[in-house]
């Protein structure tokens, strides 16, 4: 049986969290919103095989748009229960009406069937939707301690102010833990910036990174790569085969050295933040940050219990500007040299 779903326009079309967004991030993030699979609360299981096909692309180009909108916090994806929670659900549904009476049974089967992990920043977000009354209501329901007011993430979102949360503490402190539990969907590095590319040829050079990525043979990060192949189509003599290419720049391109992508962030800033470490989000940090002087940062980044680390430009996606207005917090550099130290080789 068919379900109506109601998308918002403007708060989908004109909501500044999708401004930079791609296409395929947009065609992806509205089959979420209204797909099959969906359910009253915006979270629930998928199979990335599937969901893809009915966009008509491959799993692998399903997962790759994925990781773009957990950049961006307009999605979580646990990739081992394969389940998804859409962060923007409720700028188009009414959560008011998911705990009415004929609803509320629903609701709540759904809120359990939650990974354990996403429970407690699923509720917090949820309450701050509701009013008081509903509240009590949920607080009654739902089994246990009850759920906090509060739950940070690095980047607002949607055009529900309510899900505004409180600003991270920016006062360094060295007495860190590093036993870091992974908070899921948060970001790691800012999506790539891949209008130097001609659309017809995007696909072709998004799969061939990732055919290097799974190969294990990838030398440069995704960013390099993107910005050598637009530099390479903006010259004379445009590559003829786009795929070809990116492949091969993905093994040879050292894209610390090579990558020229200009920063946006002055001379003045980078000597003010030159060797000052960050991190995210502040609650429970998984991303580490040290702000080197040519324009990029080096990040250690811990997701699903693993620790990676890379290096990328700063003038990615959010990360300046989230610098500039005091978003994340800063933490000193012994902390960063802990972790560094910790990371295996």
């Amino acid at each position: 049986m068919s379900r109506q779903r109601t998308i918002n326009d403007q708060r989908f079309w004109r909501n500044p969290a999708l401004q930079h967004s791609t296409t395929e991030d947009k065609i992806a993030l509205l089959h979420l919103l209204t797909c099959p699979d969906s359910n009253i609360i915006g979270a629930y299981p998928v199979v990335p095989r599937i969901v893809g096909a009915e966009l008509g692309w491959t799993q692998d180009q399903w997962l790759h748009v994925i990781d773009r909108l957990k950049v961006d916090d307009l999605v979580w994806f646990d990739s081992t229960k394969m389940f998804v929670w859409v962060r923007i659900w409720w700028d188009h549904h009414l959560a008011s009406q998911a705990l009415g009476s004929k609803l509320r049974g629903r609701t709540l089967e759904n809120l359990r069937r939650l990974p354990e992990s996403w429970q407690q920043p699923y509720l917090s977000d949820f309450k701050t939707r509701l009013s008081d009354d509903l509240m009590a209501i949920l607080d009654a329901a739902w089994p246990g301690t009850p759920i906090k007011e509060a739950v940070s993430v690095p980047y607002r979102y949607g055009m529900d102010m309510r899900s505004d949360l409180s600003p991270s503490n920016n006062n360094a402190n060295d007495n860190f833990n590093f036993n870091l539990t992974p908070t899921l969907g948060s970001p790691s590095f800012p999506p790539v910036d891949n209008y130097g590319v001609p659309a017809k040829d995007r696909e072709v050079v998004e799969a061939a990174i990732a055919k290097a990525q799974r190969a294990g043979i990838a030398r440069a990060d995704a960013h390099a790569v993107w910005e050598a192949v637009g530099k390479r189509f903006q010259s004379k003599r445009p590559p003829q085969d786009a795929g070809a290419y990116a492949y091969v720049l993905a093994q040879t391109l050292n894209s610390i050295a090579q990558s020229t992508a200009p920063h946006e962030a002055s001379e003045q800033e980078l000597v003010a933040w030159k060797g000052r470490c960050f991190c995210w989000p502040s609650d429970n940090p998984t991303n580490f940050i040290r702000i080197e002087e040519n324009g990029f940062f080096e990040q250690y980044s811990q997701e699903g219990g693993r620790l990676s680390h890379g290096h990328a430009p700063l003038g990615r996606g959010k990360l300046l500007a989230d610098l500039r207005e005091g978003r994340l917090r800063e933490v000193s550099p012994t902390v960063f040299s802990g972790i560094a130290k910790d990371s295996p080789p």
